[in-house]
């Protein structure tokens, strides 16, 4: 197995003032996306070959967690199957106090595997893999979606907490199409981090775009299995300035031809 592979990465061509992803057609006509993305030929290392790299260290890791989660799973297995398993897969893992699974997301890849982009995924009628270079919370977005969860309003003062991200193939082979590369949060500065408004018919989000820069160290790890997850952090309310991990998926120059679809879960995980 190859030490690493070279494939193009979607960044952030240049930083946006105002930068906005819509998850609808806006009214006035305007593009759903008003910023632009630029390709950049990027060494991923085979994280596989170096065991050392720790959640401490880079913000990800593999774990072995077989789960009862079906290959084809519905909303009821996912939320009464998945979200208990996940629970006790973190508090066990991180030794955390408590543990909250809060959303998921299923997507699969379409048949003829369409370019990865970066300007579908999310908002697509069928989730996708998203060929964006990206970190899902920012300091703006993250206590606006725990405190609900809490049951506290959105600028009152809530314990340290971190969100995780949760993230597994659902592929009956090891997965050859669309893996996730993940970039270490230590290679990453907070000047290459853009904050982008996602904007929905009845509120805003943000998450960051990320600009950029040779100083970045990507990792993936290949062929993996359906009994395999990869925990990674989204955001960490106590560290300042908080750096996450930027993560995309990405066209694998070693996948054949006849690579099955990705299917993917992922979760996030509010944890104490």
């Amino acid at each position: 197995m190859s030490e690493y592979v070279t494939a193009e990465l979607n960044y952030l061509a240049e930083r946006v003032a105002e930068l906005e992803t819509w998850s609808y057609d806006p009214p006035d006509g305007r593009p759903r996306f008003n910023g632009r993305l630029s390709a950049y030929q990027t060494r991923i290392t085979n994280a596989r070959e170096y065991p050392e790299k720790t959640l401490t260290e880079h913000g990800f890791c593999c774990l072995h967690r077989p789960s009862k989660v079906p290959s084809c799973p519905d909303e009821s297995a996912i939320r009464n199957t998945g979200y208990a398993e996940a629970t006790e897969w973190i508090k066990d893992t991180l030794q955390a106090s408590e543990a909250i699974v809060f959303d998921h997301t299923y997507r699969r890849r379409l048949n003829g595997r369409p370019p990865l982009d970066g300007t579908g995924g999310s908002f697509s009628e069928i989730r996708t893999p998203v060929g964006r270079v990206h970190a899902d919370f920012t300091p703006r977005s993250a206590p606006k979606r725990v405190a609900p969860l809490m049951a506290r309003d959105a600028d009152d003062p809530l314990p340290p907490y971190r969100i995780y991200g949760l993230w597994r193939p659902l592929n009956k082979r090891p997965l050859q199409d669309a893996p996730l590369a993940l970039a270490s949060s230590s290679s990453v500065t907070m000047h290459e981090l853009v904050p982008n408004a996602l904007v929905y018919p009845d509120r805003r989000g943000e998450t960051y775009a990320i600009l950029h820069s040779d100083r970045h160290e990507w990792f993936y790890f290949p062929d993996m299995r359906r009994d395999e997850v990869l925990l990674f952090l989204h955001y960490d309310s106590s560290a300042s300035p908080h750096i996450p991990v930027p993560h995309t998926a990405f066209e694998d120059p070693a996948s054949p031809p006849d690579a099955e679809p990705r299917e993917s879960l992922e979760m996030r995980i509010l944890v104490f």
